[in-house]
């Protein structure tokens, strides 16, 4: 769950279920998942009561998803930015990159990166990308979001900023602010509203 409440006032509360889009969408001309599965690991999905950074136990690493016809809306209907995006080259599929990208529905960026390769998304080959889009998302108050098993990290354009393990029923909130006449981004974490715990923002 993720809501933007102004510009200057961003939550992120996406902790628990992969978020995925009411659009119906399709993979670029030329991509597909193919051995690729890291979806199939890095979000938690509540359906299958599947705890975020394990395999899920229909998953057959490097083969597929065993129960794939069955699988529920979750896996249906989430596709990731490299199967979408076609600015994002080869090296951007997740199995090669050790995380996916994915567009939050409120125009913000998840970056839902391997625990077994935590700095993956810092590697020279990604980390300016990351940055030039964070820059490009805060000026509509939008934000990038790392997110290393529990831990999330908050992308600015002009420094990270590491929340640690974030717990159940609390949300990461980003907010700008004045210091010596310069506006100033941050972050801190808050308990969650009951409304937002219910998906009602």
């Amino acid at each position: 769950m993720h809501a933007f409440p102004a510009a200057s006032d961003a939550l992120f509360c996406g902790m628990n279920d992969r978020e995925t889009s009411t659009a119906i969408q399709q993979p670029i001309p030329g991509r597909a998942c193919g051995s690729c599965m890291l979806c199939c690991k890095l979000p938690a999905i509540a359906s299958l009561d599947k705890p975020m950074g394990k395999w899920c136990l229909h998953a057959a690493p490097g083969a597929g998803c065993a129960s794939y016809e069955k699988r529920p809306g979750e896996c249906r209907e989430f596709l990731c930015d490299w199967l979408l995006d076609p600015g994002l080259g080869p090296d951007w599929k997740p199995d090669r990159a050790k995380f996916y990208v994915h567009s939050a529905q409120n125009g913000g960026l998840n970056i839902m990166v391997d625990p077994g390769s935590p700095a993956a998304w810092r590697d020279a080959h990604y980390y300016p990308a990351i940055k030039t889009a964070a820059a490009r998302l805060l000026v509509d108050g939008r934000n990038v979001f790392v997110l290393i098993g529990r831990r999330v990290v908050v992308v600015f354009p002009d420094r990270d900023v590491d929340m640690g393990a974030v717990p159940d029923g609390h949300c990461v909130r980003t907010f700008s602010h004045s210091v010596n006449g310069r506006m100033v981004w941050d972050a801190r974490i808050e308990r969650t509203a009951p409304s937002v715990q219910n998906g009602e923002v």
